[in-house]
């Protein structure tokens, strides 16, 4: 199970639109190219032995289905997001089965009962996903635990970046929510978020919109930096704060 030494950091105007690696034979990371938006989001393909899960379509300044059904196995894609920001749900429009984009909807498609408490099981054939609510940067956020490969998919709540906080209160207590999970017996071996937006500098991020990445940090974290996020922000209190941290930067709007 490995990561690129580089992904695209839109210094080169020839790199491809999505760049594609391969995290184990069922587990595709799809990059989004920093020259076709300055989101540079990443998406995520899970293959199970029955069905797909692609979480997030990127801003749809790409393509993305041709790359998608290069992937695929046979088996039947679902398609959902992390959360229902348009840099994550801007290719949606290209494929047939795609889960809403509100949290009833989401609440609805995957079985919560009380949304956001609670965690819901979704098994792909032979691979089970743990989905986790985790409102605050969006309403209809959510985490996704992949007990094959251990890791956990943090969407925009937790990247090596700027954590946009919109609802205070509600991401405090998801923060605290998806720590908890992992306490309680969850193993995780890397954190993968949708997108980088620090360099190599601890706590250091590049100018908002900007479309080239010289010096990124890596994408991966490890999940002490989950238990990092949701001490501080324990720690903050309730009024909103900025909190500038190694690995990420607590950003209320």
């Amino acid at each position: 199970m490995t990561f690129p030494e580089q992904w695209d950091d839109g210094t080169d105007p020839s790199s491809p639109e999505h760049q594609i690696h391969w995290y184990d034979d069922r587990t595709a990371i799809i990059r989004q190219s920093l020259r076709t938006n300055f989101e540079g989001p990443f998406i995520y393909l899970l293959l199970g032995d029955e069905r797909a899960l692609l979480l997030d379509t990127g801003t749809g300044h790409a393509q993305l289905r041709p790359v998608v059904e290069e992937l695929l196995t046979g088996q039947e894609l679902i398609v959902a997001h992390t959360h229902s920001h348009g840099d994550h749900v801007g290719g949606d429009a290209e494929f047939d089965t795609v889960v809403g984009k509100s949290a009833e909807e989401v609440a609805a498609y995957f079985g919560f009962a009380d949304w956001p408490e609670g965690v819901v099981e979704f098994d792909l054939g032979g691979r089970v996903l743990d989905i986790v609510p985790i409102p605050g940067h969006h309403a209809s956020h959510i985490a996704v635990y992949d007990r094959n490969t251990r890791v956990l998919f943090s969407g925009d709540s937790l990247y090596p970046g700027r954590l946009y906080v919109f609802d205070w209160p509600a991401f405090r207590a998801s923060v605290a929510r998806l720590a908890e999970f992992v306490a309680d017996g969850k193993p995780v071996e890397w954190v993968l978020g949708a997108h980088i937006e620090l360099t190599t500098e601890p706590g250091r991020d590049y100018e908002m919109g900007e479309a080239k990445h010289p010096d990124e940090h890596e994408l991966q974290l490890h999940p002490d930096v989950l238990t990092e996020l949701a001490a501080v922000v324990a720690e903050a209190g309730e009024e909103p704060v900025r909190i500038e941290r190694d690995h990420f930067i607590v950003y209320p709007v």
